[in-house]
């Protein structure tokens, strides 16, 4: 993990160990990982505004 993310914090690890697991679990299919990640990130709802600015905030 240290040479994809360079920097750990520990606020985004809850971030990091869904994606690790979500390709992890995945593994198996490579040529399908593309289109069903495309397919998760359209069918995910976007964050309210009000979660964003705090995300920027508590740097």
């Amino acid at each position: 993990m240290q040479g994809t993310y360079h920097t750990i914090q520990s606020k985004h690890l809850p971030r990091y160990l869904a994606e690790f697991e979500y390709l992890f679990n995945q593994r198996f299919t490579l040529d399908a990982i593309v289109t069903r990640l495309v397919h998760a990130s359209v069918r995910t709802p976007p964050p309210p505004g009000r979660l964003l600015r705090l995300v920027e905030t508590s740097w």
